[in-house]
């Protein structure tokens, strides 16, 4: 929930705003987390599932299949895109095979494994289809959704930000970075110049409609060595899909421009592509040059395939996922937490605690993207390893402490998120006895409460009344807070999404690690590892702090793994409990004999200033 007083709103309908506004908070960098676009879609786990099939039965390929399948499926009965007419019956038919979660799980039964090779040929028609037809078909269902006039409901704007959400998350499957989603909305929808929302409209889709072309990137690098080395060769240098040509820069520095020709959607994916490929030639050219330094110039140029030349200054496609950084008033509660967990520890735990904040340090620090990734990777393992007494693989013990931390660290987020903006909005609210709330001193555990109160909660949504896209989150928010089992719900389905994205997190660890391999996705990745990290990091200095005593970090894991499923069994006393014994519980609820209760949650938020 991002608020942006630059947005013209003239002439435009609530739908508009609403869409406008979804579309820039879900391509921010600085969004949390879970206000970014989402980064699985119906086409990117169509490829992962033909990736998988490459494992065959080594490496836990069957497991990691059904995994993926199961995603797939819930993918595909839930996109409204995905059901168009042009997609033929081929969605409709691979979710009559996939069927069910159960039957994928049972590698003796699962069509993926007994039918490889039909699964494998619908799922490449539907990859060839959706690349061809789904970023049309989705802005047009935007569309329909944004020129209805009447009054929207909660549900209308679901299907905005469903539609929006599950475009841009197959726009940048394709190629296009989260950064030039961004700029369309900064440059475009936000109509600075007072354009109508029709032409903006018009605009943004003719931008994310643009079919692949072939373009030309010229880099520019700085180095004497790398400069003296071409220059000795006397002519151009062609290597893996790169022309190396030394020149002196206006500034008179040895350099070398660098030409490669990709093929892409825009400009900013070309030189998302161009990186890519330049990488890995520069990888082989400057191993001759040893420890010398390489200055890559932020400007670049790209030329189109109608010689249109299209000079950029500077580019960046980072996500900021240091959303978890302290407070000010927060930072001598995280000194003395760990002081505890520092002088109660035993050198060992100690060593892993340390390792964590280094390698995390590294991360932070590393310019190149695979070495970051495997430093961030590094120390969530090394914190989380040994927390679990079972015999776990490496990314099961990793999801053993993780999931529970970052499945309750979405509603803190959230709950943090939307005190900035009351304060950030001067909001002046009032309690019952007509005295303003100091939100300033306010814990989440206070904000939780005043958000059960209707008559608080509706003088925020007052204040929200020009702002659809954040009134509606806050009203998502509101429906968990004021109901238990909806909260319970939320948690353990955010937790099963990261245990998936866990697992897709590790295979990429493992591409980098053994088969010095990346992935085009691996800032999106980084940004999920880096948060996970963090969440996990905050999770046990808050569990320190409420132990008298606590002699290790996997002591601080192990109580913080049974707090989170007493929280959730008091929030939804199904989880957990056998298919068959559900009805009786949810029975059981109804006659008040099973009460649900928010305890737990509130005690936890309590520790949150």
């Amino acid at each position: 929930m991002r608020i942006d007083k630059q947005l013209n709103k003239q002439g435009c309908t609530p739908r508009q705003v609403f869409f406008i506004e979804c579309w820039g908070n879900l391509s921010h960098k600085n969004s949390i987390d879970t206000d970014r676009v989402s980064f699985n879609n119906p086409l990117n786990a169509s490829n992962e599932l033909l990736f998988l099939y490459q494992f065959g039965d080594k490496y836990k390929g069957i497991d990691k299949r059904a995994r993926a399948a199961e995603e797939l499926l819930e993918l595909l009965k839930k996109d409204v895109v995905a059901a168009q007419p042009i997609f033929e019956d081929i969605p409709q038919t691979l979710i009559s095979l996939l069927e069910t979660k159960e039957l994928l799980r049972d590698s003796g039964r699962s069509p993926v494994e007994k039918k490889q090779k039909l699964i494998q040929s619908m799922v490449n028609q539907l990859v060839d289809s959706f690349e061809t037809y789904y970023i049309e078909k989705a802005i047009e269902l935007i569309e329909i959704e944004l020129n209805l006039t009447s009054k929207p409901s909660d549900l209308d704007y679901e299907k905005i930000a469903n539609l929006s959400n599950g475009l841009m998350s197959v726009v940048l499957t394709l190629g296009m970075p989260i950064s030039e989603c961004y700029l369309l909305y900064k440059r475009i929808l936000l109509g600075k110049n007072g354009e109508l929302f029709s032409s903006r409209f018009s605009s943004w889709r003719s931008k994310l409609c643009n079919q692949p072309t072939e373009y030309d990137v010229k880099i520019t690098i700085e180095s004497n060595k790398l400069h003296d080395m071409f220059q000795s060769t006397q002519q151009s240098v062609t290597f893996n899909g790169c022309i190396y040509q030394p020149v002196i820069t206006g500034k008179n520095k040895k350099a070398v421009e660098i030409n490669i020709n990709t093929i892409a959607r825009s400009v900013l994916s070309a030189r998302v592509n161009a990186e890519a490929i330049l990488e890995e030639s520069l990888d082989v050219v400057a191993y001759i040059i040893g420890r010398n330094d390489i200055n890559t110039h932020s400007s670049f140029t790209v030329k189109d395939s109608s010689g249109h030349i299209t000079n950029i200054a500077k580019f960046e496609n980072e996500i900021n996922a240091n959303t978890d950084r302290l407070t000010l008033s927060e930072f001598s509660f995280f000194m003395n937490s760990m002081g505890k967990i520092y002088t109660q520890s035993p050198s060992k735990s100690l060593k892993k605690i340390s390792s964590a904040f280094h390698f995390l340090r590294n991360g932070i620090s590393k310019s190149s993207k695979e070495s970051r990734y495997t430093s961030y990777w590094s120390a969530l393992e090394s914190l989380t390893l040994g927390v679990s007494s079972n015999d776990l693989t490496h990314d099961e013990h990793v999801i053993y402490s993780v999931v529970p931390c970052i499945g309750v660290d979405y509603i803190v987020k959230q709950m943090a998120l939307m005190r900035d903006i009351i304060l950030s909005e001067s909001m002046i609210v009032t309690d019952s006895a007509g005295s303003a709330i100091d939100f300033n001193h306010a814990s989440l555990a206070d904000l939780y409460t005043y958000f059960k109160d209707r008559s608080i909660s509706s003088q925020i949504e007052s204040w929200l009344v020009n702002y659809p896209y954040s009134a509606y989150m806050f009203r998502k928010l509101l429906l968990l807070c004021n109901n238990h089992r909806e909260m319970g719900s939320k948690i353990i389905k955010h937790a099963e999404k990261v245990t998936l994205q866990i697992h897709r997190l590790y295979i990429l660890r493992n591409s980098i690690v053994h088969n010095a391999e990346s992935s085009p996705y691996i800032e999106m990745l980084t940004a999920n590892l880096e948060h996970y990290l963090r969440g996990t990091i905050n999770a046990m200095f808050y569990m320190a702090s409420t132990l008298p005593r606590v002699s290790s970090s996997e002591e601080a894991f192990i109580r913080y793994h049974h707090m989170f499923e007493k929280m959730i069994v008091d929030l939804e006393p199904t989880h957990g409990a056998k298919h068959n014994k559900i009805d009786g519980i949810n029975k059981q609820i109804e006659k008040r004999q099973i009460v649900t209760s928010d305890a737990v949650l509130v005690k936890w938020l309590k520790l949150h200033s």
